[in-house]
């Protein structure tokens, strides 16, 4: 994505998310497990054992403790850079972040994967980080997700919702049309 795409992006994004926080009325987004029958959980299941697997390094596993603290200024950052850097592309399956990184481009959950690896590679706790798939207009997207509150989260996406984060709670109140599908860290997969 070029940088006049994204800043216009970005500029109206801001706007409609300032817009939409006015309305009155927010979601409470606490995780739950209802989702083990969901088509998508055999997927992310076998993404999380090849994530594991491919974190040999050491002290590079995962945590469910709060090592790391949520910065949201470094988190706007990041966000932003990867947009700059990976092009959005159609397509059916997944890649890991090293691929996307290396060939700049990437569908939905590519970027969103992406975006989840940086954050945590610049010291945001794992247990805090995430990708949420959803599911609108027929179609399903996915996006980054920072869960800095037990109720409510951050939304990182691509610019098809959004530039700008946003916050979930916020922005699930007002698009009663998007619907998730599933949630997943390196370790969890829940729902709404």
């Amino acid at each position: 994505m070029n940088a006049v795409t994204y800043w216009s992006g970005y500029v109206l994004s801001k706007l409609r998310s300032t817009l939409y926080a006015l309305k009155p009325g927010k979601k409470a987004l606490i995780k739950n497990e209802r989702v083990r029958n969901s088509p998508l959980y055999d997927d992310v299941c076998a993404w999380q054992k090849t994530q594991m697997e491919s974190m040999t390094f050491e002290n590079d596993r995962p945590v469910k403790t709060d090592k790391g603290s949520v910065d949201l200024s470094l988190m706007h950052r990041i966000h932003r850079r990867t947009l700059l850097e990976i092009k959005h592309e159609l397509g059916d399956l997944w890649r890991p972040s090293s691929v996307t990184l290396d060939k700049g481009k990437g569908i939905s959950l590519d970027q969103s994967i992406a975006i989840m690896h940086r954050l945590r590679d610049a010291g945001f706790p794992d247990d805090a980080l995430g990708v949420v798939s959803v599911q609108f207009a027929g179609r399903r997207h996915s996006f980054a997700i920072v869960h800095d509150k037990k109720d409510d989260f951050w939304m990182l996406d691509n610019g098809t919702f959004s530039f700008c984060p946003v916050r979930g709670s916020v922005f699930f109140a007002v698009r009663k049309d998007v619907h998730v599908l599933i949630g997943f860290n390196f370790f969890d997969v829940w729902n709404y």
